[in-house]
Formats: structure tokens, C-alpha cells, sequence
């Protein structure tokens, strides 16, 4: 039977309709990407070197890199706006790099070495608090998009960061419904939403000491999982460095479940985060967004997401793909 949820943390609703059905997904299974890429070691690829990590004396390979995106669509100029309420433009201020994770193109988010990730998170957090500190800069983010689907510019594993002057609808819609809750309430929405999760554990998908995975209670896609620290902590910035191996304990097996139950979907990953510490009301945390189901005119002209797999169910079918994990070893 179809039900409507309203989004807690925004002004979506959404239609859960199990008699629409999950079809099998539109998008396929991202392809195992090639040996080489155009962002491997000594590849003569489309983009400029920005900075580089490991290798020692340089007599060995990177083992992370950041460089520059191919697009030139934003630069460093000053941000300067013009018109009025009805027509307003601005200069296109911005950042963007791109964090190559491994040098080895078959090295994905899920497969490399734990302590690897560990390095590949750490680089993250450093990097987004570096943009965070340019002039102008209001917004910060991290994607990762994943097969061609999705939206990936390469095959090899890597993570977009975005520095922008104006800022993201999403998040700030996140930051408007969690200050009017806490203005009510006194309290983080995020961390009552996370209480409530892990008391009911109904759709907890995996849970650690200082992190939980959870279908959201109004999910807007199949599969939709968020990943949020039990800790109250606005800014991805501030992860203790002694949190981040459960971080990528947790993400890898998420990831893991994802790939082993939908058989390797393309996906969104995006990092919700304030580059602003110590705000009341917002709680960072990642947003995994697998691409099975496209968004049809009904969707677009109602103006809600229609969602044909309960989370429920979802968080039921990763948490069997992870014990399933679990015994194979």
C-alpha cells in the first residue's frame, strides 16, 4: 500500500509505492574500470597536478593526488553580483579539484586497503577545510560520482570537491528545518532523528561506536543511505583523526553491501557539511544515492519523489548483504 513521508530535514514529501515496483535498473552495472586511466601515474591525462601525497623522495609513485579540473567553469576572481530581485547574475567564483584516489584505476572506494581509505578520508577533511578558508567561499562539497550514469568523469576512483560563493538548496534546506527544530525543540533534528533510528533500528542499516548507516525514514531513491556520526558535529572538518578508521570501516561495508545486493548500481556520493563549525542545528553526514530508477514527468510535474522500495526493506536487504559478507569472510 502507497503512503506519503514527509521529509524531516527539508520540504519533500515523498510517495512510497511498493506497487510501482523496483524494476531492473535502466543504468546496469558499472564495468571493472581498465588497468590505466588518464589519471594514472605518468598518464598524459586532461588535467593539471595540484598536489601530490606519498612516494617518499619521488623515486616512488603517488599514492593520492589532488588536480585540477579539466572544466574551466569557475575561476578565483573576486565574487561580484549585478541586476535585482527579478534578474540577478554573478561572476563565477569558485574552486574545483579533483582528489585522485589511488594510483591503481581498480582500486575503488570499496576494494582499496582499509588504511589506504583511512588516508583517502583524511585528504578529504584537509582539502575541504583549505577551500573552506577562501575569500568569498560559503559552500563546500564532496562528490564522488560512480559509472558513467552517474555522472563520472572518469573510471578511476576519484572525488569531486566544489568551492562556491552562493549556496547549496539542499543543504541549506537541511540548515532552514534544522534551526527552526532546534529554535522548538532545543535540540540537533539530526541528533534526535539518529536517536529515534537506533532505538527502533528498523532501518539502521550498520552501526559502529561513532558512526550509523540508515535508510532515511522518507527516502527519496531505492537504497537511499545515510551515514551520520553518533557525535553532534557540523563540519566534516572537524572528524577526530582517531574516528576516521571507523569511518571507512563503515563506508566500505556499506559500499560493499550496495555493490553485492544490486550487483554494482552506479551512484552519488555526496558530503553534506557546514563550513562553519559549532552550528546547533546541522550535522554533517554522507549521502549515498544508488542509480536505479529514473525521475518520470509525474515525479517532476507533482513535485515529489516517488520511491518504489520502502527503506525498510532496503536496510533489510544491506544489513542480509552484510552478514552475508561477514561469513564469506
Amino acid at each position: 500500500m502507497s503512503v506519503f513521508r514527509k521529509d524531516a530535514f527539508g520540504r519533500a514529501w515523498v510517495l512510497l509505492s511498493p506497487e510501482r515496483g523496483l524494476l531492473a535498473s535502466d543504468f546496469g552495472s558499472v564495468p571493472q574500470p581498465p588497468e590505466r586511466s588518464p589519471l594514472s601515474p605518468d598518464a598524459d591525462g586532461p588535467v593539471e597536478e595540484v598536489a601530490r601525497y606519498g612516494g617518499g623522495d619521488g623515486s616512488e609513485p603517488w599514492t593520492m593526488r589532488v588536480v585540477s579540473h579539466p572544466s574551466d567553469m569557475l575561476s578565483g576572481r573576486r565574487f561580484t553580483q549585478e541586476g535585482d530581485d527579478l534578474f540577478r547574475s554573478g561572476s563565477p567564483l569558485g574552486y574545483q579539484e579533483i582528489i585522485v584516489e589511488h594510483p591503481d584505476a581498480r582500486q575503488t572506494l570499496d576494494r582499496m586497503p582499509a588504511d589506504h581509505l583511512v588516508d583517502v578520508l583524511r585528504l578529504y577533511r584537509d582539502r575541504l577545510a583549505l577551500l573552506a578558508q577562501r575569500p568569498g567561499v560559503k559552500h563546500v562539497q564532496l562528490t564522488r560520482n560512480v559509472g558513467r550514469a552517474a555522472g563520472a568523469l572518469f573510471e578511476h576512483p576519484h572525488a569531486h570537491l566544489l568551492a562556491l560563493p552562493v549556496p547549496n538548496r539542499w543543504v541549506e534546506e537541511e540548515m532552514e528545518a534544522g534551526r527552526n527544530h532546534h529554535a522548538e525543540h532545543g535540540e540537533c533534528l539530526f541528533c534526535a532523528v539518529l536517536k529515534r533510528e537506533v532505538a527502533v533500528r528498523e532501518r539502521v542499516v550498520s552501526a559502529n561506536a561513532e558512526f550509523v548507516a540508515v535508510a532515511p525514514f522518507a527516502s527519496k531513491t531505492p537504497f537511499e543511505t545515510w551515514i551520520l556520526p553518533r557525535r553532534h558535529a557540523s563540519g566534516f572538518a572537524a572528524v577526530p583523526a582517531n574516528h576516521l578508521r571507523l569511518l571507512a570501516d563503515i563506508l566500505q561495508g556499506v559500499l560493499r553491501a550496495l555493490n553485492d545486493a544490486l550487483d554494482s548500481p552506479p551512484y552519488n556520493m555526496a558530503l553534506h557539511t557546514s563550513p562553519l563549525p559549532d552550528q546547533d542545528g546541522f550535522h554533517w553526514h554522507f549521502e549515498i544515492l544508488p542509480r536505479l530508477t529514473t525521475q518520470a514527468g509525474y515525479d517532476w510535474g507533482a513535485g515529489f519523489f516517488v520511491n518504489p522500495t520502502p527503506p525498510e526493506d532496503a536496510a533489510r536487504f544491506l544489513r542480509e548483504a552484510l552478514a552475508l559478507q561477514q561469513v564469506s569472510g
